[in-house]
């Protein structure tokens, strides 16, 4: 392992041991689940882990912070005025590090791991489609407009936050998450993030794929991933066993630590 690392597999230590002590569900998610079930440990190229939880879950972990002892900071928009994330995430206070794109920074921070809170999706195309646009509409008044989204949702992304001023945003989003958090009957259930979401669709995953976890040995210790990881990977993924080219692993991006 790099050093990030093992900075990472020391907070995905900590967040299994949490959530095994106090009954939440979490599951190895994204290049860390194909890490598991190809590598059975990181991607060499990769530097960060991630996972997905139940969004009730998610909101939980914050309850616990005094388990993660002063190290780590389990950071969401209610714990961090400066959150500007969808997603939670546990932070190590101790260390920072730089992320390159072809050998030029373009970020510093913290050493965070992520935590993608997931949903149940409404059954009806219309409610699923209203979701869609509501987790659209949380990621702008939570960060901003994206960049390279292309100018209409850069110019959409600009009238929302013309409209929703800024000291009303707060229960906007909370009115958005109460709507994503459906309660009602529902065979799948969907993250709303990154690759997973356009503008009118979202992948969606069975919901017995994240019932039970299903062990998954990762650097010489098992974590728990999705019920049927090998579903949930094909579905987002298509065929995760096999890695990827030279030419696109040279354009994957590389992290650092900053020395103190």
């Amino acid at each position: 392992m790099t050093e990030v690392q093992k900075l990472q597999y020391d907070m995905l230590v900590k967040l299994d041991e949490v959530c095994h002590r106090y009954g939440l569900r979490y599951y190895l998610a994204f290049g860390t689940c194909i890490g598991a079930m190809r590598h059975q440990g990181f991607i060499p190229w990769d530097h960060d882990v991630d996972v997905l939880m139940p969004a009730d879950d998610a909101w939980k972990l914050s309850k616990y912070q005094k388990e993660f002892g002063d190290r780590y900071f389990v950071s969401n928009r209610r714990t961090d005025k400066n959150h500007k994330y969808t997603n939670m995430r546990v932070v190590d206070r101790e260390n920072r590090c730089r992320t390159l794109k072809n050998g030029e920074v373009i970020e510093e921070d913290q050493v965070c791991m992520d935590i993608y809170p997931f949903y149940n999706c409404p059954a009806s195309r219309a409610g699923l489609l209203m979701n869609i646009w509501s987790s659209h509409i949380q990621k702008i008044l939570l960060g901003g407009v994206p960049k390279n989204h292309g100018r209409l949702f850069g110019m959409a992304g600009s009238v929302i936050l013309f409209l929703v001023k800024k000291e009303k945003r707060g229960k906007y989003i909370e009115r958005i998450e109460r709507r994503l958090n459906y309660k009602g009957r529902s065979r799948e259930i969907a993250d709303y993030f990154g690759q997973d979401i356009s503008l009118c669709n979202a992948i969606r995953y069975r919901k017995e794929w994240f019932d039970k976890p299903k062990p998954l040995m990762f650097e010489g210790r098992y974590f728990d991933g999705p019920t049927y990881p090998e579903a949930y990977l094909a579905t987002r993924y298509g065929d995760f066993m096999t890695p990827p080219s030279e030419a696109q692993i040279s354009n994957e991006l590389k992290c650092e630590l900053i020395d103190k």
